[in-house]
């Protein structure tokens, strides 16, 4: 290690080498804490994103016992019939609200075994395997059932456009890459959470340490070989090299003027600096409960909630912003001046600026934060997560209601739904190889704590970004924790991985390239919004059948913006393709659809039967979501059905059988099969004395239709583009009988 003392410059007014004393005492003491607390709730989990397969709908009849339900099966390939061990089964539920994310995941054993006992409710059940095709049911479990259910995943096909090969790492370094920059001239830089920086020559491929003592480096930005800016969890620190020894003497404090705690559960995340040279970063809020997590704190601490929390059982997520700026995102000038830039981040583990010097974060699923976001940040934004709040000079002393929130709160350009978009995404790259990467220049890249690289491709609409999100890769070699990214002079994607207390590697962190194999992938190179639905470009000129509506699987869904952990995908249904209109060389087609409204992510889902002209080949990624803000118009609230769908006859006298099958397809997710409700979805309770169901006929039929505003961060959807007449009369006649109390049903 380098012993060497630094020379004593001035850094903000202190000396660097008492910095540097500090932080290698730090560093310590991150590596003791990291130890001890294994576990952390910033990443998401183990899901691993591929792509949807068969959707299919299964409800299994039981006793109504008070009892849980149990369900149990094997994992296996669908051809071989053999097992996938370590696939994840993952459960989503309304039932499951007071668990992180709604949700309750399985891991499937060495055999592909899984055994899962769940609460009486209706849930997506997610299937998916490292190389293996994803795949999705709708279960329903009543109270004491027993149901032994198997899955079958079909093997991804494996990229022919590119490779990914992992890095040899000297042995002296520990393998937990948490940073990963290049100099102007091309040398490999990267900074590890054990609080080290090293360099390899691009010539020779020889690693050399060029600084050490850091408390936790999360980001750097390599200036050139001689000069490197590092974050850390305790201050913003440029590194020096002024001897020319290769090693750095000089450690001096940029910007530091936040708080931090000895949290087990914190981080400074970045590195991004734009043209100017200004510095871009965030901190993250750190794991609160009674208090015994904190054994210190820099500067000021506020303990009470902005946002109080009044439902039962302790706090959702127990993320806070005790101490100064947590959950803010910041900007260091190149003087060294520090502003607080934009807030309400719960975690933003991502930090990019775009080739226009615009700022983009990424966040984690959590309170407030309903999945992972893609988010455009401007200077005074406020993104979602109130607590934060408690620093900002307007709001400190207010305190927001959910309403008012919910307009203050910017929405993300592009939402990245858990599972097939992963759990916990990374820093956003743009490709600017000039072709090196294929045929996808200019767009974002992104990795995340799963296998997986996402591509987002955004455009501006009435004056705000929004986009789609795609899959890159899934599997194909990928190993867990790639979240810091940067392309290389070679036109290659550098990733690098640590997910240490996260989850298990056994190791295999470190640092993998990902490279064009220079064959053209057929895949969706852009979507966008039109007037009436979307348009696909592809790679590559496609087949007459890609100009068939019925190739195109179209749905579209909500999130709730709310102080419970996590959101389920709300007023989800499919969206009919009217028709498909290609162009004449095959590259693009125009999508219009049956309906399109602002305030929906539409997930997109092409047929395998839609191949390119040249090979025959399908596409590589299938799935896209398009989150979209607003259209064309510049409309941002969805505005009244224009679906209502036309009685074939008279209407019948309500068939209360048929309402049954109606509620338990369309409304049981949300309202819950004891028709008592569900806090994550924000519904009333049915069977209370101050049921809804005891208002006027008129009124709840034009509500089912029509829906509610957002008030209080609950939703009601409109179903008048979904259930015919008669099915809104039906499910109504079902309700009524079944949750209100018999002297007080009409």
């Amino acid at each position: 290690m380098n012993s060497e003392p630094t020379n004593r410059l001035p850094a903000n007014g202190r000396e660097s080498s008492r910095i540097k004393e500090r932080t290698r005492i730090s560093s310590v003491a991150v590596v003791i804490s990291a130890l001890a607390f294994a576990v952390i709730r910033v990443f998401r989990g183990r899901a691993v994103a591929l792509r949807i397969g068969a959707v299919s709908s299964l409800v299994f009849a039981a006793p109504a016992l008070a009892q849980p339900a149990k369900i149990s099966g094997q994992v296996r390939q669908a051809k071989s019939i053999q097992p996938v061990p370590n696939a994840q089964v993952r459960f989503e539920g309304a039932a499951l609200a007071g668990r992180e994310n709604s949700q309750s995941i399985r891991k499937a054993n060495a055999q592909g075994r899984y055994t899962a006992d769940l609460p009486a409710g209706t849930y997506d059940v997610w299937v998916s395997a490292p190389d293996f095709d994803e795949i999705k049911i709708v279960l329903s479990l009543a109270a004491g059932a027993t149901v032994a259910r198997n899955f079958e995943l079909r093997p991804l096909p494996q990229s022919y456009a590119y490779k990914v090969e992992t890095l040899p790492l000297p042995q002296q370094m520990v393998p937990e890459v948490s940073g990963v920059s290049f100099t102007p001239q091309g040398t490999l830089v990267i900074t590890n959470r054990r609080g080290e920086v090293w360099r390899r020559d691009g010539v020779s491929r020889q690693w050399r340490r060029f600084a050490d003592g850091l408390y936790e480096g999360f980001g750097l930005v390599a200036l050139s070989e001689a000069e490197v800016l590092v974050v850390q969890r305790p201050e913003l620190t440029r590194l020096k090299d002024t001897d020319g020894d290769g090693m750095a003497d000089v450690y001096e404090t940029v910007g530091d003027q936040w708080g931090i705690t000895g949290n087990y559960h914190e981080f400074t995340y970045g590195l991004g600096r734009d043209s100017a040279g200004n510095c871009y970063f965030g901190s993250g809020m750190v794991s609160y409960g009674q208090g015994r997590e904190l054994p210190w704190v820099r500067g000021p601490a506020k303990k009470d909630l902005y946002y109080p929390w009044t439902g039962k059982g302790p706090v959702p997520d127990g993320h806070r912003s005790i101490a100064r700026y947590q959950g803010w995102v910041f900007q260091v000038s190149p003087a060294g001046g520090l502003t607080p830039f934009a807030s309400g981040f719960r975690q933003p583990l991502g930090i990019g600026v775009s080739p226009q010097d615009e700022l983009f974060v990424t966040d984690v699923s959590g309170a407030w934060v309903p999945t992972s976001t893609l988010m455009h940040v401007e200077r005074g934004g406020f993104y979602g997560h109130p607590d934060p709040l408690k620093w900002h000079p307007d709001y400190q002393d207010r305190r927001l209601s959910i309403p008012e929130l919910a307009a203050l709160r910017r929405p993300p350009a592009a939402y990245l739904p858990r599972g097939l978009m992963g759990t916990s995404p990374g820093q956003p790259v743009w490709d600017l190889t000039r072709g090196k990467f294929g045929p996808y220049a200019g767009q974002m890249f992104l990795g995340d704590v799963s296998n997986l690289v996402m591509r987002v491709d955004l455009e501006k609409v009435a004056g705000a970004y929004q986009g789609a999100a795609f899959p890159f890769l899934r599997g194909h070699g990928l190993r867990l924790g790639g979240m810091h990214n940067a392309f290389g002079p070679d036109g290659a994607l550098y990733l690098g991985q640590t997910v240490r207390g996260w989850m298990s590697t056994e190791g295999n962190e470190g640092i993998q390239r990902v490279s064009w194999t220079g064959v053209n992938p057929v895949d969706i190179l852009t979507l966008r919004i039109t007037e009436k639905g979307f348009a696909l470009r592809f790679t590559e000129p496609m087949t007459a059948v890609a100009g068939e509506p019925a190739q195109y699987r179209v749905r579209r869904f909500q999130y709730n913006y709310h102080p419970l952990d996590g959101s389920l995908r709300l007023v989800e249904t499919d969206v009919p393709v009217t028709a498909a209109r290609p162009a004449a060389d095959g590259s693009v087609v125009e999508l219009e659809l049956a309906e399109l409204q602002p305030g929906f992510v539409y997930e997109f889902t092409v047929s395998e039967k839609v191949v390119s002209r040249g090979a025959g080949r399908p596409l590589l990624n299938a799935t896209a979501y398009y989150t979209a803000n607003r259209l064309l118009s510049g409309q941002t609230k969805p505005g009244p059905t224009k679906l209502i769908a036309a009685s074939t006859g008279p209407l019948q006298k309500p068939d209360i059988r048929r309402g049954e099958e109606v509620f338990k397809l369309n409304c049981m997710v949300c309202h819950q099969a004891d028709g008592k409700g569900s806090p994550q979805a924000g519904t009333p309770d049915y069977t209370a004395a101050d049921s809804p169901l005891r208002r006027p006929e008129e009124e709840l039929i034009a509500t089912i239709m029509n829906g509610k505003a957002v008030t209080e961060g609950k939703i009601m959807p409109p179903f008048g583009n979904v259930l015919p007449a008669q099915s809104i009369h039906d499910v109504l006649a079902y309700v009524k009988a079944t949750f209100l109390q018999p002297a007080e049903k009409r």
